[in-house]
């Protein structure tokens, strides 16, 4: 409880940030065993469109940007048995049910660095996601994204987004240690 209000504290700010630079919603998001809550969110004014994320809510990990970034950075078999604790079910017609596919895309955000949640969680809403690991070790924790309706959110977008997010991600890291 202490290393979230920590956290909360020290992000905020960052959160802020980022929102005002992306001019999108980002979100702070605790792993609470096969889901992800809500626990910071910072919108931005100047859209038109709101998203209904609420601090409080909880979404599966297998089907969102933050559960994924927060996966890729678990060995196989938490992996595995998170996947098979879930009820796997498709939300969109682009949710990925299929656990291979599930394990290649998880091997895709390691490589890149970040992961992309395109409408499989909700259509019409992509995100581009981080994880945070936790400073004193162990199972990342902590996951931020930046989330904006799919036509704000082209490749060159979130290509943009990512390396924006990275480095809110390390600026982050560095004042929670």
């Amino acid at each position: 409880m202490l290393d979230q209000i920590d956290l909360l504290s020290i992000a905020k700010p960052y959160l802020k940030d980022l929102s005002e630079k992306t001019g999108e919603t980002v979100h702070l998001v605790e792993r609470e065993e096969i889901n992800a809550i809500y626990i910071d969110k910072v919108e931005n004014s100047a859209n038109a469109i709101r998203l209904v994320s609420k601090i409080g809510k909880s979404i599966p990990l297998y089907c969102s940007g933050v559960g994924k970034a927060m996966l890729s950075g678990m060995d196989e078999n938490t992996v595995k048995k998170i996947w098979e604790k879930s009820r796997i079910i498709a939300l969109t017609e682009h949710t990925i049910t299929d656990y291979d596919v599930f394990v290649k895309e998880l091997e895709q955000i390691r490589t890149r660095g970040y992961a992309i949640d395109d409408e499989e969680n909700e259509i019409g809403v992509r995100c581009v996601a981080v994880s945070l690991p936790n400073p004193k070790g162990g199972k990342p924790l902590y996951a931020l994204s930046i989330s904006a309706p799919g036509i704000r959110m082209s490749k060159e977008r979130i290509k943009e987004l990512a390396d924006m997010i990275q480095n809110t991600r390390e600026e982050i890291l560095k004042a929670w240690r």
